[in-house]
Formats: structure tokens, sequence, C-alpha cells
């Protein structure tokens, strides 16, 4: 084969939940009448890099987890250094293709609960696609289902869990995305990012020092509703109730609604699963209310990592200092960014 030569970096934003957290699980969203899931993009991104390898071996390189692995194909799709790698990997090469060099970094500290696994692997398969076409012209670039498919089978492979559908499509689309499950499928609206930019308040995301120990446990959601847990599956639908009024807001434009809908649909969130938040969130969400937010919200599963906070945009510099105070971390973030971007060098 002859020689070929490129570099192709692939760029997937994370997502900060507004509502519908957990109903994005299949098949949760089949119980509910009214549903919705409504995230938003941030540039804590992962990018993935995919170069020829200069050898004949297989080379995996995790900048952020400081794990490299390689080896030749069989070695490197089965190695559990970075099993994720390995498996998307497989998903998209085979043994006649060339060997090549996959360098991934993720800005998303680990366990913040924004998606940073599922964002990456969106990444990784987007790269490995294009890299497999710089050898095979005729193939095909799946399309954003197939990927976001691909990535979700292989992560609940890796983590021996159902996973749920929003981070993908955070990754994939960046922007705001509405999410909803009709029978048979899932719908995905994406608004641009101005169309956030232009209100009177803004989200900031502040990191509460410390990794998320889940306080939800996906197979026992999903024993409890499927044994016929009534009490919990009315409580289910009522976050449905209220996320799909959250969404139904931001299509109209309105963002106060929205945002109400944001705060009722984290209250029954948060009386369904204390857990959900820990001293260090709790602290830091009275520091930021105290100093004039809105309220704010743990990001994912909850239980620690990353809190979206939401901010009149008059009171950004006060609510940062409060947070800063009781052992936050403010991050400099941009909302509603682009989704994922290929480049060539």
């Amino acid at each position: 084969m002859t020689k070929t030569t490129f570099k192709i970096t692939a760029t997937a934003p994370t997502r900060v939940d507004l509502a519908g957290g957990t109903l994005d699980l299949w098949p949760i969203h089949n119980l509910l009448d009214r549903k919705a899931t409504v995230n938003v993009a941030v540039n804590l991104e992962a990018t993935v890099t995919v170069v020829p390898s200069n050898d004949r071996l297989f080379h995996f390189i995790s900048e952020d987890q400081n794990i490299k692995d390689s080896g030749d194909l069989a070695a490197v799709t089965r190695s559990s250094k970075l099993y994720l790698f390995g498996l998307l990997l497989s998903a998209f090469w085979n043994k006649d293709l060339p060997p090549i060099t996959v360098t991934t970094k993720a800005k998303s500290p680990a366990g913040a609960g924004l998606g940073g696994s599922s964002c990456l692997a969106v990444a990784f398969c987007r790269a490995i696609a294009e890299a497999r076409k710089q050898f095979d012209r005729a193939y095909v670039i799946p399309t954003e289902e197939i990927i976001v498919r691909t990535a979700q089978d292989v992560e609940s492979r890796v983590i021996h869990a159902p996973t749920g559908v929003q981070d993908y499509w955070g990754g994939m689309r960046g922007g705001i995305n509405i999410l909803e499950y009709p029978f048979g499928h899932t719908t995905v609206t994406t608004l641009p990012g101005k169309f956030w930019t232009g209100e009177d308040y803004t989200l900031m995301c502040c990191y509460s020092g410390k990794s998320r120990a889940s306080a939800i446990n996906n197979w026992e959601i999903f024993k409890r509703l499927f044994d016929g847990d009534k009490p919990l599956l009315d409580k289910i639908a009522a976050i449905g109730n209220e996320a799909a009024d959250c969404a139904e807001a931001v299509l109209k434009g309105n963002w106060k609604d929205a945002m109400e809908a944001s705060l009722r649909e984290w209250k029954l969130r948060t009386a369904l699963w204390p857990a959900i938040e820990t001293p260090e969130t709790k602290k830091i969400d009275l520091a930021a209310k105290e100093a004039g937010a809105m309220f704010t919200r743990v990001g994912g599963a909850g239980g620690g990592g990353v809190m979206g906070v939401i901010c009149p945009r008059e009171r950004v510099s006060t609510v940062s200092k409060a947070m800063t105070a009781v052992g936050g971390q403010v991050m400099d973030v941009v909302v509603g960014g682009p989704g994922l971007t290929v480049t060539y060098g």
C-alpha cells in the first residue's frame, strides 16, 4: 500500500444538563407520557488526533490520564489499559489497514459529570473513521446516528451498565440540544449558542474539587421501575413533566420559563436522590445564591464534579468570588459553542 501521510484532529464539547437527565436511558422514557432532555454544550472538550504509525504497531496515548498502550491490532483491541479506545478502534478498523497512532486529551476533570468520556468516544469514532478514509477512499464516513450508537454501545460494554444518549449528542452537535423520545427513535433539535447569549443571565461552571461518586445506580433505577415501583415511576414522571416544560420554553425562546422549569426539575431530583448533592456542592450552592445566583445544579448523576450555575450577567464577578471563597474552582468556559469538528493538518 502506498505510504499515506495525514494528521486528523477531532474535537467534541462536553455538556451541562438543564433538565431530563436519566430520562435519556432506554427504555425508561417509554414509560412516560411527557419527557425530554435539555442540555447545553461547554468547551471543556475532548480532542483526538490520529496520524499514521511510524512503525508496525498501533499506539494509544492518553495525555490527560498519562497512559500509553502499544501493540498489534489484536493486542490493542483487547487491552485493559485503554479498553474504551481498543473497542472503538475495533468498530471501525480491520486487519488490512495500516497501523495508526491515536493521541487523546480531555479538558473536563475526571468524574466531572459532564459526559467527558462520551464526548471523547464521539470524537474518537469520527477521527478513526476519517483516518480510515485516508487509506480507503471508497469508505463512507458513518452518519451521526451510527457514531452515537457505536459510542454508546461500546461505552456500555466498558462500564457494564446502560448509558443514556444525551452526552453523545451534546458532543456531536454542540449548541443547545433538546432530545425527545417518540416511539422508535430519538429526535434531537439543536439551537445555536447565540440563542442563549442574548439573555440577561448566563451559565457558569464551578468544579467542586472532587470527582463525583454517582448517587444514581442505573441498574437500581431499571430494576425498581420495571419491578413495578409505582411511587418511583410517579416521581420520574414528575421529572419528565418539568423537563418537557423546559424543552418547550427553550423552543419558544422563553428562557425565564425554561430556567424556572429547570429549577423545579432539580428540586424534584434532589428530593428523589438526596445524595446527588454533597457537603462541598451544598456549600458552593449556598454561597452562589447568597451572591445573587438564581440556582445551581450538579452535572450528570451528581455526587460531586462540576456544577452548572445560572447567574444574572451583572452578578457574575460577585458569584465567582463567593464560590471561590468556599473552595469552588470557577471554570473559564464558553457556553453553546460548536459541536464535533474535524481539522486536517
